[in-house]
């Protein structure tokens, strides 16, 4: 299935970026890092959608709606940062990372209809990617999550979810109209618009961007227009919302990097949690 490549494709590439976004986001600042991505990203597809024109000959409800994508793919960035703040990584992390099962369950209201076969697969996936999130090496030394922090918590994680899902709907559903490279250049800017508000009130250790920073920008603002245009390319392919849960092995992938690149540990769990994700990802991929 080529959707499930392209959702893969998308998932190394944020696998990638976030180890990138992890030597330098105490440095930058989360939220200012987020902003200057997304400038860099609009700034490296001005060549392509220039090129390509179909922006200049779109209609002006398609580019709204690519106006509301942005504005939905920025609060779910700024969501998923502030449940990043209030809990530990392999608790957020799996908590707000199966969007790609609204995608599906918008498909099935949609007329999408699974096999039994391919709702263990979607379930296999699922649970795989909370065990690779959940019992990482060092879960031991994590902080505790304050108890007056939790409903927080739960909300934001469920505004990133829904967010994230909606943003992937909507870039599929204009794609076809205007391009993925052109969705996802019109999107960039509204998400940075609305994450300016918080870079306002960010003091990042650094005052000014060092050089190495920004080549290391510029490539994540690359990695995230490729998986970004990538997902909204699986608006015309078929069951592209099953393809959609090949975004799932997202941690997966990153706990891998981190151990071939980092030198990070891996524990027998989270190959467990690896081995189900491949398992639900080789079933959806074969039809």
């Amino acid at each position: 299935m080529l959707a499930m490549v392209f959702g893969l494709f998308a998932a190394l590439c944020w696998s990638l970026h976030d180890l990138v976004a992890r030597r330098y986001a105490s440095e930058i600042g989360p939220n200012r890092m987020a902003v200057a991505t997304f400038l860099a990203g609009g700034i490296l597809l001005l060549g392509v959608v220039g090129w390509h024109g179909t922006i200049l000959s779109a209609d002006w409800p398609t580019l709204g709606i690519a106006g509301v994508l942005g504005v939905i793919y920025g609060f779910a960035i700024a969501a998923l940062f502030k449940a990043y703040s209030l809990a530990p990584l392999s608790i957020v992390g799996p908590a707000s990372s199966g969007y790609p099962a609204l995608v599906v369950f918008w498909g099935i209201i949609g007329g999408l209809t699974p096999s039994p076969t391919q709702y263990l697969a979607i379930g296999s996936i699922l649970i795989g990617m909370v065990v690779v999130g959940r019992f990482g090496p060092n879960d031991r030394d994590l902080p505790t999550i304050d108890r007056g922090k939790i409903s927080q918590l739960i909300f934001y994680c469920v505004v990133a979810e829904v967010c994230f899902a909606a943003s992937v709907v909507l870039g599929q559903k204009i794609a076809p109209r205007i391009g993925e490279f052109e969705v996802t250049f019109l999107s960039r800017f509204p998400a940075a618009l609305v994450i300016m508000p918080f870079v306002l009130r960010e003091t990042p250790l650094a005052p000014r961007i060092s050089a190495k920073a920004w080549i290391g920008i510029v490539f994540m603002a690359a990695l995230d227009v490729a998986a970004v245009s990538g997902i909204n390319y699986m608006g015309v392919l078929p069951n592209k919302e099953l393809g959609a849960m090949g975004i799932s092995a997202y941690g997966a992938i990153a706990t891998l990097l981190a151990m071939l690149i980092l030198k990070e540990h891996t524990t027998i769990w989270q190959w467990f949690g690896i081995a189900m994700i491949s398992a639900g990802v080789a079933v959806l991929g074969t039809g």
